[in-house]
């Protein structure tokens, strides 16, 4: 019997939407996001399906990415897949950290670890680490917010690593990095996230990736 999984990942600006058939790609939609374009997602997302004579409830899989991440986009995303869940209870959603999407197509080895960086604005980098294992990219549990002189010390002290960034923000990036650390731009790889082995289908939607704390008033 084939399988539907959908993916969610939000991006820097983005908001993008693969679903896969088993293990096989069927296709990868972007939906750019502005200020207060949130409303537009359930219209974006069902057409995007209706398009290939699907609807919501022929999806049961989903999988959210988790960031790192803007704590208004991660938080949207997830509670428009909380709607769904309410309204399904057949669906099954779990939470994978979109910075494994970029870790796949960083080119490491199993074994391997991978940095990848996010412009944590404020002449900071936000710093999330991943490993290849068996094959699957997992968290290595290790996260950093880091200014130009905290960057020099953080990748001094460590040993070399492939890192990986989203191309609208690798400028910035490079603007904070020590001059001997190089880092490359690199496209999502989804099925990273949708094929993910780690993380269980378990409904919890609320393991979200906040590098940064997020801050309530």
């Amino acid at each position: 019997m084939n399988k539907l999984t959908g993916v969610l990942d939000p991006q820097p600006g983005n908001l993008a939407f693969a679903l896969f058939e088993n293990d096989r790609l069927l296709f990868v939609e972007n939906c750019q996001m502005h200020g207060r374009d949130a409303a537009i997602l359930p219209d974006f997302i069902a057409g995007k399906l209706a398009e290939r004579n699907l609807k919501i409830n022929d999806v049961l899989n989903w999988t959210i990415g988790s960031g790192p991440g803007s704590f208004t986009f991660l938080r949207l995303v997830a509670a428009l897949a909380a709607g769904w869940k309410f309204a399904n209870a057949a669906m099954q959603f779990r939470c994978v950290p979109g910075a494994l999407a970029l870790a796949g197509n960083s080119g490491a080895s199993d074994n391997e670890s991978c940095g990848v960086l996010y412009d944590g604005r404020n002449k900071e980098i936000l710093y999330f680490g991943a490993v290849k294992r068996n094959g699957a990219w997992e968290s290595s549990g290790e996260t950093a917010i880091l200014n130009r002189e905290q960057a020099a010390g953080f990748f001094a002290d460590r040993p070399p690593e492939k890192l990986v960034c989203f191309e609208c923000e690798k400028t910035a990036i490079e603007a904070i990095l020590p001059e001997n650390c190089s880092i490359k731009a690199v496209s999502p790889d989804l099925s990273a996230l949708a094929g993910n082995s780690v993380i269980p289908f378990d409904n919890n939607l609320d393991d979200l990736v906040y590098i940064r704390p997020a801050v309530f008033c």
